[in-house]
């Protein structure tokens, strides 16, 4: 009867063990983890977030159109005329999205007309244009810096999360397999305990209330406790997993093969390239604060020359009819604390007069905030020496962490092997019992726990499956 008992035990194992051969995949209880977890769904609200952002900065400027104008009504006398008037002054600004910041106005600063008999009307229409010629970096490089360094981040932390979450769900299936395996172990000792007892009272080899039978209920005692134990800590398990993936814990299925290829990268992972771009970045303001402390009288960081040019006409249509025409240009440079100016002018009178102008100015000044300029630029230079450490720091940390992932790769590749000539030898302790047992010389109850021993591999292998799927992981990490 006890060996039938024993019997009855193992093949509910074996049952158990061959039950997740029609159960979920891995890979789709991670699918369906993702769709289900409000953490991932705050993840990828948040890289959402940050790719709007990102968008916003790299959104194009288009052409700019400002249309401005005054009307107003005048009773006084205006030039030759006395009376009642009208006027107008209309400007169109077109900037165009280009580096110098093109732009055109066309314009006039009045149009006058006389709202009574009189025939007077006067205008003043012109058209200017304006560009600017900057030679070097005004601050550009370093906002493209930032915003690359951005960008790499945000992807960066996206996909390491993911991994991640990834990673949290097969680290907690393969601890619900353990403790099934210590259960079903657990089970197996709490049965062959009993059946001790009870054949012990049979055979009269001990009696209730001696030494030997309390020694023995004594050990009966502590399985039970081992297996409450087991089964509170896999009932708390699966709680966490159910919170994790908001999926109810079922019988894993099938568990893809993981792919444990990894290679060192000499310039580091993404991390490392991160703080490259901020030593880049510490570098590029400490120039920038350079440039701007020898530019504190013209506000701007490099040297520049804006040239401008405009045409206009002044036509009078009074009892004498005037016409001015005139044509000017000026060109302004800065460069540091000095800037200077040209502008020259051409313009014909009614009577067929031309009168030319040429104006040349410039101007310099001191700094009056050096004391606080040094500071700020050795404020800058610290910042490049902390960032260069962090830089070498990210590197060391990487070089760290690849070297233990190739050693914990190494030794879970050993791991297995000596797993697979451990259950190839389980195989064969089978294959000798039932051998054995054919020729009487063991009972079913050791045919079915060596079987029970071959059964319980799936388990290992199992868990070996989930943790090559979590060094991928790492991998992968170290590869962004």
């Amino acid at each position: 009867m006890d060996a039938k008992r024993i019997t009855i035990f193992v093949c509910c194992i074996v049952l158990l063990v061959l039950a997740p051969l029609g159960a979920a995949d891995v890979s789709t209880i991670i699918e369906q983890a993702k769709r289900n977890s409000s953490r991932i769904q705050l993840i990828e609200l948040q890289k959402a977030n940050s790719d709007i952002s990102i968008a916003m900065g790299e959104v194009e400027e288009t052409t700019g159109i400002t249309v401005s104008g005054e009307v107003s009504y005048k009773d006084a006398v205006l030039v030759s005329n006395s009376s009642n008037s009208v006027e107008i002054s209309p400007s169109i600004v077109i900037t165009l999205p280009n580096d110098g910041n093109t732009k055109i106005t066309v314009g006039a600063s009045s149009i006058t007309k006389t709202i009574t008999s009189d025939s007077y009307w006067s205008a003043n229409p012109s058209i200017g244009m304006s560009h600017t010629f900057k030679f070097g970096d005004n601050g550009d490089a370093l906002t493209d810096l930032k915003l690359a360094q951005q960008k790499l981040s945000i992807d960066y932390q996206y996909r390491e999360s993911l991994y991640n979450f990834e990673s949290s769900i097969y680290s907690k299936i393969a601890e619900i397999l353990a403790y099934e395996m210590d259960l079903l172990d657990a089970e197996k000792n709490l049965l062959v305990q009993q059946t001790q007892i009870s054949n012990a009272l049979k055979l009269k080899t001990t009696t209730e209330g001696s030494t030997t039978y309390r020694n023995m209920q004594l050990n009966l005692a502590k399985l039970e406790n081992a297996k409450t134990s087991i089964l509170r800590k896999m009932a708390m398990a699966k709680t966490q997993y159910e919170q994790l993936t908001g999926l109810v814990y079922e019988d894993i299925g099938e568990i893809g093969a993981a792919d444990l290829e990894f290679s060192y990268l000499p310039t580091g992972d993404t991390n490392v390239i991160i703080a490259a771009m901020e030593l880049e970045i510490a570098s590029e303001e400490l120039a920038l604060q350079q440039r701007r402390t020898v530019s504190t009288s013209t506000g701007k960081t490099t040297p520049s020359l804006v040239v401008d040019g405009s045409a206009s006409i002044r036509h009078i249509d009074d009892i004498l009819t005037q016409t001015n025409y005139k044509i000017q240009g000026g060109i302004d440079y800065y460069a540091g604390s000095f800037s200077t100016s040209a502008a020259a002018s051409l313009e014909w009178l009614p009577n067929g007069t031309r009168v030319p102008s040429l104006t040349i100015g410039g101007s310099w000044s001191n700094n009056p905030t050096v004391a606080s300029d040094v500071m700020e630029i050795q404020t800058l230079q610290n910042d490049i020496t902390i960032a260069g450490i962090n830089y070498q720091e990210a590197m060391l940390t990487y070089q760290s962490d690849a070297g233990q992932l190739e050693a914990d790769i190494l030794s879970h590749q050993l791991d297995v092997e000596a797993f697979k000539e451990e259950a190839s030898y389980r195989q064969q302790l089978l294959e000798d019992a039932i051998e054995a047992f054919e020729r009487g010389l063991v009972t079913q109850t050791d045919v079915d726990q060596a079987r029970l021993d071959v059964e319980l591999t799936t388990y290992q292998n199992r868990i070996y499956a989930l943790q090559a799927l979590i060094l991928e992981n790492r991998a992968k990490a170290l590869q962004l």
